[in-house]
């Protein structure tokens, strides 16, 4: 027969079937067809990450299928962590009630204010809170520093309600749970029917459907609307999902970025779009080398902040947003973060990985001569100089030893001073920064490195502190300089110079690394913290 019979032949036979056969074999050629796609994507993937400016953050699995019924239902308590430390006490003179409702039970209130409202400890606010719910409601965890509220039922009727209290500038939710209280009443959890997950590493499930083909489809959920995907392999739904399920696409995290780029940086962050983001920044500062700029653009990457994408101009700019529109005609708005302030203007031109917002600032003796003296000061200094320093200001012809060391930490250092505003992720890693500009800086350069807290604004208490992380480090590593590692006659040639402000005298100037944290009000010096204790402590 011709070709044409055959295909006569086909669809006559075609038209004969029944139409629940045709389902049956379109949806047997639309499961080969994404067979064939999932095998392509993976090869495409494989292909992307090859390239740091092409790399992807997950493998793609393509219509896996789920099953969600008795056999891997989770049934488990109601619980909320409080994101507030309460370890040094708390102030509650204004803001001391909590109301809650468990379970559906009658809601209670209860006045969590400690014998000192001023500073009341963490332990007293779970007594007052378990003697007014009846039972052991609340916790303390990570060595008793965080507050954890926890149901004694478990499964779908466990519920912790955070409603509003009877006087509303009273209600102390933000400052103990971190609960905002425009977002009162608010019921936890959100998605009330959890499953374990058959595969493993799931980072992602962006869709669910019932059926492959769109034809045959009745149901559609997607992620964060309809469920959520936990760590350790849970999905959770908001109400109860059809027993058997398809995923459009699942995300694997096989930490593709760190395994290809990221171990050669030596910075380790959790697998997501913005560590890709963070490492074609350092990896394109690496390539353009260690000027300030190369060196801001990538601080901003590391800390998440507003960059350029892509060369192209800013088209819009209020204080809350700026849009940016690239020479490929993408697009882009982009959230300025609370505290800080844009630094682009409409029209202006924008390169790569431009930062957009302020936050962070790198200053060298080139665009900032004489930074040592004016953002870390003389008293800054005085930590590097030993007990035979000279001290005070000298002449061009016989400096002190304080002048040489201000005019040689200028000359061999540069400063990235980085605004608290600029902390807008809970897991920024300050040791990654470190290794950062470890092994970015040039080799005759070392770095201070200031963490501005800011003004404040209210007025500070007799008893008032600020809380000292003693395990990290943000001053400066001049003892990792790579001339301390170097023979004693290298190190003679880097002691002499022929700018004779530089030359080093040893029995003056002493290289250490120390904590120093300062407190000001109205430009006077009020208070300091050396490490080991507060200068106003009395013991």
């Amino acid at each position: 027969m011709a070709s044409g019979q055959y295909f006569q032949f086909l669809a006559a036979v075609w038209d004969q079937l029944p139409e629940a056969d045709r389902g049956r074999f379109a949806e047997l050629w639309e499961g080969y067809e994404q067979i064939l796609a999932a095998a392509y994507q993976k090869y495409a993937e494989l292909s992307l990450n090859i390239a740091v400016n092409d790399m992807v953050p997950y493998q793609t699995e393509r219509w896996l299928p789920y099953t969600f019924n008795s056999g891997n239902f989770i049934s488990r308590p109601a619980s909320i962590t409080s994101t507030q430390d309460m370890s040094a006490g708390m102030n509650l003179t204004t803001r001391y009630l909590l109301k809650f409702r468990v379970d559906g039970g009658t809601p209670f209130e209860v006045n969590v204010q400690g014998f000192v409202p001023q500073t009341t400890l963490i332990g007293e606010v779970i007594q007052k809170i378990n003697l007014a719910a009846g039972f052991p409601f609340a916790s303390g965890i990570f060595s008793n520093t965080i507050i954890y509220l926890k149901s004694t039922t478990s499964g779908v009727g466990s519920s912790i309600e955070v409603l509003p209290t009877s006087n509303p500038d009273a209600n102390a939710c933000e400052f103990i749970l971190g609960i905002s209280i425009l977002e009162v009443p608010k019921v936890y959890p959100e998605y009330r029917y959890p499953y374990t997950l058959p595969y493993e590493r799931i980072a992602t499930i962006p869709e669910f459907r019932d059926a492959v083909r769109v034809e045959s489809m009745t149901t559609s959920l997607v992620e964060v609307t309809d469920y959520t995907v936990e760590e350790g392999g849970i999905v959770t739904f908001k109400e109860v999902p059809p027993e058997n399920l398809w995923a459009v696409r699942t995300n694997i995290d096989a930490e593709n970025p760190w395994a290809t780029f990221g171990f050669l940086t030596d910075i380790y962050q959790k697998n997501s779009p913005r560590y890709i983001g963070v490492l074609q920044g350092l990896w394109y500062a690496f390539w353009n080398g260690p000027k300030p700029i190369n060196v801001r653009r990538s601080l901003y990457l590391l800390f998440g902040l507003p960059t350029a994408k892509e060369n192209g101009v800013v088209t819009k700019v209020t204080p809350t947003l700026i849009e940016t529109t690239g020479d490929n005609g993408t697009i882009r708005t982009f959230e300025v973060p609370v505290g800080l302030e844009p630094e682009v203007v409409v029209g202006e031109r924008v390169s790569t990985f431009d930062p957009l917002v302020t936050g962070i600032d790198v200053y060298d003796k080139i665009n900032y001569p004489g930074f040592i003296e004016k953002e870390a000061g003389r008293e800054g200094i005085q930590r590097f100089l030993t007990e035979n320093a000279s001290l005070g200001y000298g002449t061009p012809e016989n400096p002190t030893d304080e002048d040489r060391a201000m005019v040689m930490l200028e000359e061999y250092t540069f400063l990235p001073q980085i605004s608290v505003d600029a902390f807008i992720y809970p897991d920024i890693n300050l040791q990654n920064v470190r290794i950062f500009l470890d092994s970015f800086k040039p080799l005759n350069k070392t770095y201070l490195f200031q963490v501005i807290v800011g003004t404040f604004r209210d007025i500070l208490g007799a008893t008032d502190r600020i809380g000292i992380l003693d395990d990290t480090d943000l001053t400066s590593n001049l003892d990792s300089n790579e001339t301390t590692f170097l023979d004693s006659a290298t190190l003679t040639s880097y002691e002499t110079s022929n700018i004779d402000a530089l030359n080093i005298d040893p029995h003056g100037i002493l290289f250490e690394e120390k904590i120093l944290i300062e407190v000001f009000k109205a430009g006077i010096k009020i208070d300091e913290y050396d490490g080991t204790k507060w200068a106003s402590d009395p013991y």
